[in-house]
């Protein structure tokens, strides 16, 4: 199931802010915790996107493109995240928007400097990061648990939330229950499947990953302590 929050192509006419609040609420309010959703609304309204809540995908929680040509800047978020993790990536995303938003103003005006396109995951991005999830840094959003690690995290915060060990493994908690468990958890030499696919064997911890072998094919991969992987008994 795919939910849009705004189409895909600008209308004649723009909708009004309380109309785009009233689609967020909508749309984004129950994949949100509860103590979040007013201000998500107040933070797109003042910069409306193209999002997108989407399917699960393996290879990531969100995304964020910007406009081009006759595209606008669209943010894709993954369905099946708890409110929790939702929340975080929709605002890990948004705050890439900001950015390119800043840029995007910087080079209309005039300047014989060149202004350099940030990097993805720079100090613009931490900034505006930090500075979107002020709002959310309190009890009646994060419960008691997630708070501290939250804040922690975006002392210095990572590409992706999946990447910071002791952030991923608090928000996992609030997950519906599956048959999946970190790949930390199990015994060396385990044999696992991950997502479902190919299966392979646990070998030693290299710094803050696993050396593990595809049974399939014999090659060596790399896989994150924190990896969502399913135990192959016997």
């Amino acid at each position: 199931m795919q939910l849009s929050l705004f189409q895909s192509k600008p209308r004649a006419a723009s909708p009004t802010p309380a109309r785009f609040g009233e689609k967020i609420r909508l749309v984004l309010g129950p994949k949100l915790p509860a103590g979040a959703v007013e201000d998500v609304v107040d933070q797109l309204v003042e910069n409306p996107i193209n999002l997108k809540v989407v399917r699960e995908r393996t290879s990531k929680s969100g995304d964020f493109r910007a406009a081009h040509k006759d595209d606008p800047a669209r943010i894709t978020v993954n369905g099946n995240l708890n409110p929790y993790a939702f929340l975080i990536t929709l605002v890990h995303e948004v705050a890439h928007h900001h950015v390119n938003l800043d840029h995007t103003r910087a080079l209309q005006k005039f300047s014989l400097r060149r202004k350099k396109r940030p990097l993805p995951h720079g100090m613009e991005w931490k900034e505006k990061f930090r500075l979107l999830m002020e709002p959310y840094l309190h009890e009646a959003v994060f419960p008691v648990d997630i708070l501290p690690v939250i804040i922690r995290y975006l002392e210095n915060p990572k590409a992706s939330s999946s990447a910071d060990h002791h952030l991923s493994k608090v928000l996992k908690k609030y997950d519906p229950p599956d048959a999946t468990i970190r790949l930390e958890e199990l015994p060396p030499d385990a044999v696992f499947t991950l997502h479902g696919r190919r299966t392979f064997q646990k070998k030693e911890k290299i710094r803050t990953r696993y050396r593990c072998i595809c049974l399939n094919t014999n090659r060596v991969y790399l896989v994150s302590a924190g990896a969502p992987v399913e135990s192959v008994n016997g």
